[in-house]
């Protein structure tokens, strides 16, 4: 058996030697050599104790227990059933005085078949669901960086791209001005030149002319002199005149130049090349709560068949409204959207009381929950999706349509609506289209997604439609109690609910749709209906007046069906 130099024999140490322990004993804490584990074997007060190899103690060194009391330094020997603690002896008087005899057990007896335990087993579920829920997290946040880092190279290289720009068109501009700097000093140089060779030439013409009357002077008879001057004095006069006339046209240049305003204004005013700019948003990490999840495995499992499933009435009240959606948080906030009234986004609390108003572009015709702060809105009078963060009252995505859009739903990140002349669309939060789904929507005004699937309600054909994300029409559900279904809404285990507006019910489809039934009935009309599948709870609207409906809130649980 290979030894371990680093874990020394206890006892040996003890005595001053240097053996090296093979066992280890859990209980006192301590290895052993191996003539010291056959010693400790032999006595009959540690012969029950648990021995391991040490190779099996290494794996385990660094899992922190503490086995002695940290308030009095003495050894966890007791467990207090009504606290769930583990205590020593002086623990008792003190901190566990009150606590009943039957309470306080040997640390053995509660330790006993520690290994299949349920609190070892649900201890290994719930470090296994933060696992589960820890990873896709690591994995979004590398994404995020990587999306950080793919930014920065698109800005540098934007940045390049874009000086590349303005130096190609610098240079443009620079060789069209020297052109026109060109043409403009050789058109000034030519005008300049013209004279300039006439005055050259009349240079000449008047130094013969000075020559010749120097000549004449010297050398002619007076009458050749009289004559001469005469037709000298003619000829001299007509050049004056001719040059007088040309000085008298000549102007004198200066090239000058007058920078473009914005150059200038690039030159002196502009201080930056651009602005870095961080938008910031609510990161869409979903880590659930492990234990919670685990509380809500049976809720769910009793669930998932519809049979036990009833609907209790916690709360109504009335609106001078007609809702065309609505939507219910975590939190138990209330959203109402009316789209053929007032046009109006409310909200209320969580016993019904009017909250505000949301300021709004246009008609809200449905919503769905983004996360705890989010919500996505649809205007089909103006083809728009907002996002609304609606904990800071801020708009903090806009997404234009192509058509009215109507529906929508969101799950795991995506964003699925239907818009007219379209289809129902797939689309992440930044309004990105993921896919489309070419279906008949001429009457189609409300969906709901899943995890692998949508579902949408026909209302003409009084049908519910199934879809994959891939686009695969698998399932048409169609029943005589369901007439003219209009909101749809589905809860953790994909069971469907909906508004049966002409049969005056609701109807609720089990995931398999082997079985359905009618969860409420007598409802005048009902439309919008939402699922929050955190609290199961159900809030959907009915018709009760001209204009007027009521909100109802039920809680879903297993039982017996309620009629309302």
């Amino acid at each position: 058996m290979a030894s371990n130099p680093d874990i020394p024999c206890g006892p040996c140490a003890y005595e001053r030697n240097t053996n090296v322990a093979m066992k280890w004993c859990s209980h006192c804490e301590e290895g052993f050599c191996t003539d010291c584990e056959k010693s400790h074997r032999s006595l009959k007060l540690t012969r029950d104790h648990k021995v391991i190899a040490i190779e099996d103690y290494l794996k385990i060194q660094d899992v922190s227990v503490d086995l002695t009391c940290k308030t009095h330094g003495k050894k966890l020997d007791l467990f207090c059933k009504f606290h769930g603690v583990a205590i020593c002896a002086v623990c008792v008087p003190s901190a566990h005085k009150t606590c009943q005899a039957y309470d306080i057990i040997s640390i053995d007896d509660a330790a006993e078949n520690a290994k299949s335990s349920a609190a070892l087993t649900e201890l290994e579920v719930t470090i296994s669901r933060t696992l589960e829920h820890v990873r896709p997290c690591i994995k979004n946040r590398l994404s995020a960086s990587m999306k950080i880092d793919t930014d920065d190279q698109m800005i540098k290289e934007f940045i390049k791209e874009t000086r590349m720009k303005l130096n190609k068109q610098l240079d443009a501009l620079e060789k069209k001005l020297l052109l026109e700097l060109k043409l403009q000093h050789e058109k000034c140089k030519a005008k300049h030149s013209k004279l300039l060779k006439k005055l050259e030439q009349t240079e000449k013409e008047f130094e013969k002319l000075e020559e010749q009357t120097q000549q004449m002077k010297l050398f002619a008879s007076d009458l050749q002199v009289f004559l001469g001057t005469c037709q000298m004095n003619k000829i001299t006069m007509e050049k004056i005149a001719l040059l007088k006339a040309e000085i008298g046209k000549e102007r004198n240049y200066a090239i000058q130049m007058k920078l473009n305003s914005v150059v200038s204004s690039l030159i002196n005013e502009v201080k930056e090349f651009g602005e870095i700019h961080i938008t910031e948003t609510k990161a869409d990490l979903q880590f659930k709560d492990p234990m919670i999840s685990q509380a809500q495995i049976k809720v769910r499992e009793a669930m998932r068949n519809i049979d036990g499933i009833n609907l209790q009435l916690k709360l109504e009240f009335d609106i001078q409204e007609h809702i065309t959606g609505c939507l219910i948080l975590s939190d138990g906030r209330i959203f109402i959207a009316s789209c053929w009234t007032t046009g109006e986004l409310m909200e209320y609390d969580e016993i019904g009381n009017y909250v505000r108003t949301v300021q709004t572009p246009s008609n809200p015709y449905d919503l769905t929950e983004i996360d705890t702060d989010r919500i996505a809105v649809t205007y089909p009078k103006v083809s728009r999706i907002e996002i609304l963060n609606i904990k800071e009252n801020t708009v903090e995505t806009k997404i234009e349509c192509k058509g009215r859009c109507y529906g929508i739903s969101q799950h795991s990140g995506k964003i699925f609506t239907i818009v007219k002349e379209l289809g129902i669309l797939m689309m992440d939060l930044n309004g990105t289209i993921l896919e489309t789904f070419a279906v008949d929507i001429s009457s189609v005004f409300h969906l709901t997604a899943t995890e692998d699937k949508f579902y949408y309600t026909v209302p003409g054909v009084h049908t519910v439609k199934c879809c994959y994300f891939e686009g695969k029409e698998i399932r048409v559900f169609k029943n005589r109690s369901l007439k003219y279904p209009g909101g749809i809404t589905v809860d953790s285990n994909q069971n469907v609910y909906v508004s049966g507006g002409r049969s005056h019910n609701i109807i609720l489809i089990q995931h398999d749709e082997h079985q359905s039934k009618v969860v409420l009935s007598k409802l005048s009309t009902p439309g919008a209906i939402c699922y929050n599948k955190t609290n199961n709870l159900i809030l959907l609207s009915y018709n009760i007046g001209f204009i007027s409906d009521r909100v109802a809130l039920y809680q879903v649980s297993s039982g017996h069906i309620l009629k309302h």
